[in-house]
Formats: structure tokens, sequence, C-alpha cells
């Protein structure tokens, strides 16, 4: 970069010193008027070398301007899409073409005829315009345009497929190897390198619980890339020193992506931006066990509960249920009555009775 920022600088030089031997011979007899002490050729290296001196200095701020412009313009033509791309030149000649007419026809006028005509010209090519942008969804429609954008080389088969962008967590987590598994999730999965440097961080940890968590979510990322090749795609996009989750926020928002976590914050913040998440543990309280007051179930008691005589068991979802006189049945199962619900940021508790005060194989304790 450094090589050609140099390269660029000489030749915008050597094309500066040029301009100067240029303005030089077409002014010559003026300038030897007011110079005649110096010989002629003598006089023209002066101009050269004053000129590329000049162009020499002012290149770095043109250079900076020029790449503000540039990149400005592409920032601009970035956010449309291909088909808007076209359509807005189409607009332009189109709105030209009749906005010139309308000026030869008045510029005839004598006297005023040429100033009324460029205001009506100018007037004309405004409407115009906006008419053709304004209308511009049916027109795409009319014509069948897709809105790929501008300036993006993404291959056509991958436009069926949703895009979705793989949070630390979920990864830890496990359950995505099941989904994709199950084909729950039909997609190309991304996971960007800052998502693997905060793996490798957690997998290095000094606490050995999140070096654990760290390790499995490694040996996980391992499986996912060797049984699901097509699927899992890691790209480089390291971008500014900002959090990770808004780096994977403002990511998806870019690639239009959903994310896949279980981090609960992570998906309240991404929703209010307007990102669709699929969070693991939602779809998994979804999937689980719908029960009624009423119903009855089989549970084997665990452990005690925080209530006096009461126990805890839990159904195969991971559900807990909650058991009046439960205490006296620890390891047992038993037949439980559900009497009422309770819905929790984490999930749904049962409440329930014993039928009849008695488990399978149970006695009073």
């Amino acid at each position: 970069m450094k090589k050609l920022w140099t390269f660029l600088r000489y030749f915008f030089s050597f094309i500066g010193g040029g301009i100067g031997v240029l303005i030089l011979y077409y002014n010559y007899s003026f300038f030897s008027e007011k110079l005649y002490h110096i010989g002629p050729l003598f006089l023209y290296l002066i101009f050269f070398l004053l000129s590329f001196f000049i162009f020499y200095l002012v290149f770095p701020p043109i250079y900076k301007l020029i790449n503000l412009v540039v990149n400005i313009i592409d920032k601009f033509l970035s956010s449309l899409s291909l088909a808007e791309l076209f359509l807005g030149i189409f607009s332009v000649l189109i709105s030209l073409l009749i906005s010139y007419l309308f000026y030869a026809l008045i510029s005839k006028i004598p006297i005023v005829g040429q100033y009324i005509g460029i205001l009506v010209a100018i007037f004309v090519f405004g409407i115009t315009v906006g008419i053709l942008l304004k209308r511009r969804k049916e027109i795409l429609d009319a014509i069948k345009l897709q809105p790929k954008r501008f300036g993006e080389r993404i291959p056509k088969e991958k436009k069926l497929y949703p895009k979705y962008l793989l949070d630390t967590s979920a990864i830890i987590d496990g359950r995505i190897l099941e989904l994709i598994d199950s084909s729950f999730i039909d997609g190309v999965i991304f996971i960007p390198t800052f998502i693997l440097e905060e793996l490798q961080m957690v997998a290095d940890s000094e606490d050995s619980s999140k070096r654990i968590r760290g390790r499995r979510g490694l040996d996980i990322l391992q499986r996912l890339k060797e049984e699901y090749p097509e699927k899992i795609k890691i790209f480089d996009a390291k971008g500014e020193r900002i959090p990770i989750d808004t780096k994977l926020i403002n990511l998806a928002k870019k690639m239009k992506a959903k994310v896949i976590t279980t981090d609960f914050n992570l998906s309240q913040v991404a929703r209010t931006r307007g990102i669709k998440v699929l969070n693991i543990n939602e779809l998994a309280h979804a999937l689980r066990k719908v029960v009624l007051p009423g119903e009855k179930l089989q549970v084997k008691i665990i452990k005690e509960g925080k209530e006096r005589a009461q126990g805890v068991g839990y159904l195969d979802d991971g559900t807990m249920v909650v058991v009046e006189e439960g205490k006296y049945h620890i390891g047992e199962v038993v037949k439980v009555e559900v009497t009422s619900l309770l819905q929790g940021p984490t999930g749904t508790m049962i409440f329930g009775d014993i039928v009849n005060g008695r488990g399978s194989n149970s006695r009073r304790r």
C-alpha cells in the first residue's frame, strides 16, 4: 500500500510538472518578456520543477478528498439494489429528454423564451424523476428485475437459502447440532472470526468451569465443520474494537442474517434493532409438553422443595414439578395430579399433589 501511495504521488507530481511546461509553452511570449534574462531551456526546467513541487505538496489532501468522495458514493450505491440503480439512471435520461422537448418548444418565444424554457425544463425534469422513482416498486415488479445489491458478488444459489450468524453461547450449548440434523435450520450458518476468538478466550480461561465450557464449544465447532461442511462458513470479520454482541448485531444487520443464540439479553437487543433471532432456549420451551390442571403425570422425586414437605422432580424435557408431600417420597416414582402452573422467565413450573397420597412402591417416611 505504501509503494502504491508513493507511485501515485510521484505520478501525480510528474503530471503537474507537465502541466507547468504546457502553461509556459502556451504563454511563452508573456513569460519571456518578464524573464528575458533566463534561457528557454532553463525556464522550462524551472516551470517543470516548480509545478512538480506544488503538485507533490497538494497530493495528500487531494487524495484524501477523492477517497472520501469515493467512499460516500460507494456507500450510497451499496444501499441501492442493482435494479434501483438502473431505474435511477433510466429516470434521469427520460427526464432529460422530456425536459429538453419542453425547452425546445418554449425557447422559441421571443425575448423571454430561453429563460422561461430553462425554468420549465428544470421543473419538468424534477417532476418526471420524482414520479418515476416514487413508482419504482410497480415498475420493478412489472419488468421483474431482481433486487441484487450493487457491488455484491453473491452466487445465485445462495439467495435461495436464509443466512444465520452463530453466537458463542449457541456453540457452547451444543443443541445446534441436533437442530441442523433435524432440518429445523435450513440455510447457511456463518461464524465470524471474532466469535472464534471469544470461544478461544473462554477455553483458555483460568476459571475451570469456563475452561470446560470453552473446550466443549471448540469440540462442537469441530463437529459442525466436519459433519456439515456445506452449511458452516467461517469468515474473517474482525471490525471495530466494540463489544462482541454489538459486533454480531451490526454484522447481522449488514448481512440481513438471523442470529442463533441462547443469550436472553442478546436476543432482546437484537430484536429492538429489527434483527430476527432464533433463541434455542425459547425453541426448547415452545416444544415442551403442554400439561393442564387435572392431568396425571409419573414423576421421580429427586430432592426436597423450598416449602415444608414439598418434593421436586423433573419431566423428560426438564420441566420442574413441585409435589406437595413429595419430601417423604424422595427417590421414588409417584403419580402426580397437576393442580396449577406457574409461567416464569426460564419456563413453566408445574405444581401437583400425589394421587391418593401414595407413589409406586412408596412408604411414608
